[in-house]
């Protein structure tokens, strides 16, 4: 594979997913640069260490919820500076090394700045998503970093250049494109696509490459981010004239390698998994889809969400049928087939009723 220019170095076009919760490590991050590569390590509330390389507990000692946030802020920033020190020692000067970060989670423009403040020179590019990102080209170019949006579609990127990018394109080293079906964690699914059919990746990403080439982003590379395990399945991608420089992302593989701070039992299941083993889903509490491995945890909650119906308070239109939920016996009223159904459901031992919304 040819080599591409990314936050200013030429570096083979292999990019680490930066997942958060402490998954994508300085470790991890650090040995992808290492390899000549791009390293990301999760900038969302990474673990910090103590003088003998302990993980530092996040103990919130604070009397008021304004205190404790405050203190998880802090906490937030020490990490992600810990977390870049170890990246850039695992590299060797190698490669590059980038920071991925939620931008809806809270404080983030404070976290980042606490950041990039404290470890200047270290991190090279900020891998962006969970939301619009409006204001992460004025900070990229604040503090002489690359910026990587995560889109999953050309109309989410063209919003993004026309409020943001278009002012400061100098810091747009690259557009991640997460395929909504294809893509680990949280997909950018909107509500006109459907997730039981999905669509291939390639046209959407001409269609990205185009829109990125009416704004004279020809030579601005794409990463294709999700379903990326052998490069070979993606032979047609490479060195593909209309969808110009193009790198890989790869989320779900450096899981299972030794740098990967996941437990041995989570790689051994990942290495075993099968084709419908991983699902979209809506159980999120974010909303949004979401993608998961089958387990008796998410089986419950399918089974749930088959025992659902809806109810009213009082008798409105075909909720006619009474029916007593709950420890007290609480009447709610439901349709006369609902009814039926639930009498079926708690014969068959499911009696305790939870209110939904």
């Amino acid at each position: 594979m040819r080599s591409l220019k990314i936050s200013g170095r030429e570096v083979l076009p292999i990019v680490e997913g930066g997942k958060g919760v402490s998954v994508s490590n300085g470790r991890s991050a650090g040995a992808f640069a290492a390899a000549d590569c791009v390293g990301t390590f999760s900038g969302v509330n990474s673990d910090a260490f103590d003088e003998n390389g302990q993980v530092v507990p996040q103990v919130y000692r604070g009397r008021t919820r304004r205190d404790r946030y405050e203190e998880l802020v802090a906490y937030a920033i020490r990490g992600g500076i810990a977390q870049a020190q170890m990246a850039y020692e695992q590299s060797n000067g190698r490669g590059r090394i980038h920071m991925n970060v939620l931008w809806e989670a809270a404080a983030t423009p404070r976290i980042l700045h606490g950041i990039l403040e404290g470890a200047k020179g270290l991190i090279h590019g900020i891998t962006c998503g969970a939301g619009m990102p409006y204001r992460m080209a004025e900070i990229g170019h604040s503090f002489g970093v690359y910026c990587y949006p995560i889109v999953s579609s050309a109309r989410a990127f063209r919003a993004l250049w026309r409020r943001a990018y278009s002012r400061y394109p100098h810091v747009l080293g690259g557009v991640v494109y997460e395929d909504p079906w294809l893509a680990g964690g949280h997909n950018g699914l909107s509500n006109s696509e459907d997730p039981t059919k999905p669509e291939p990746p390639q046209p959407r990403v001409l269609e990205l490459r185009r829109e990125m080439h009416s704004y004279g982003l020809d030579a601005v590379p794409i990463f294709m981010a999700g379903g990326i395990w052998c490069l070979r399945e993606w032979s047609d991608w490479i060195d593909n004239p209309e969808l110009g420089p193009i790198a890989f992302q790869f989320g779900t593989r450096p899981l299972v390698t030794q740098e990967s701070p996941v437990s041995t039992e989570w790689k051994r299941r990942l290495l075993a998994l099968r084709e419908g083993d991983i699902f979209l889903n809506r159980f999120s509490p974010t909303g949004f889809y979401s993608s998961a491995v089958r387990n008796k945890f998410l089986h419950e909650l399918m089974e749930r969400n088959d025992r659902q119906i809806a109810y009213t308070r009082e008798p409105v239109g075909e909720h006619t049928q009474a029916l007593r939920v709950g420890a007290r016996g609480r009447t709610v009223f439901v349709t006369p087939a609902d009814h039926q159904r639930a009498e079926t459901w708690m014969r068959s031992g499911f009696g305790e009723a939870l209110r939904t919304p």
